[in-house]
Formats: structure tokens, C-alpha cells, sequence
């Protein structure tokens, strides 16, 4: 079944991880994490559309997540990170818009209130 439990090649000294794992790596107490599911749909749709729209998507996923609804509030800098410029962001939440993916109201001084949609049918 599992071989013999006393074989001393799995053994590994401690503090060190498993060096064979089968379970999907998980975050640490305290770090973000993504959480699901997340339609495959909707992932694939936001791949296919150009620049950053799918990293922007997964933070909105992330935000929604947080608070466990689909509509979220977030600013520009919020979406944005040391890899991803606020003008990145502007850009994916606008390709994530017009794919359907998202639906955008701005208020003027309270950043975008942003609802994720289904992925569009096709």
C-alpha cells in the first residue's frame, strides 16, 4: 500500500517539510489568499482579454471574498500593486467591463463600486 513505515528513506528531520507532499500548498496565518470557487468560465473569458484584466479579475475575486459578496468597493491603488500600475488596473477593469465579466459604478470621491457577473453565455 504505502510501503514499509519504518523505511528509514522516509523519514526527514524535523522542521523540514515533507518532501513529497500530495495536498495543494495553502496560504500562512495572516496571508491573502484567493478564495473559490471561481467559475472556470469566467477565468478563461478574462484570460482571453488583453494586459492585466485577469490579475485585476483575481483581486476583485480576492476583495470579494474577503467581505463574501459579489459586489465590492476598491480604489484604483487598492487594485494595483508592485507589479500592477493604476493605470494597468484602469485598463483591466474596463477590458473586464466590456467582457461582461464586471459591472462599474463610479462615485466621484468613493473609488469603483465593482459587481462580478456571471461569465457571458458562448
Amino acid at each position: 500500500m504505502g510501503g514499509d513505515p519504518f523505511d528509514p528513506a522516509r523519514i526527514h528531520p524535523p522542521g523540514e517539510p515533507d518532501p513529497t507532499p500530495t495536498r495543494p500548498p495553502r496560504h500562512r496565518p495572516g496571508e491573502p489568499f484567493l478564495r473559490g470557487p471561481i467559475p472556470w468560465a469566467w477565468v478563461t473569458t478574462a484570460a482571453a482579454l488583453p494586459g492585466k484584466a485577469l490579475a485585476v479579475g483575481l483581486v476583485l475575486w480576492r476583495e470579494a471574498g474577503c467581505v463574501n459578496r459579489r459586489t465590492v468597493r476598491v480604489t484604483l491603488a487598492r487594485l494595483a500593486g508592485p507589479r500592477l500600475s493604476a493605470d494597468a488596473a484602469r485598463r483591466g477593469v474596463r477590458a473586464l467591463e466590456r467582457a461582461g465579466l464586471v459591472s462599474v459604478e463610479l462615485r466621484p470621491g468613493c473609488g469603483l463600486v465593482v459587481t462580478l457577473n456571471d461569465a457571458p453565455a458562448g
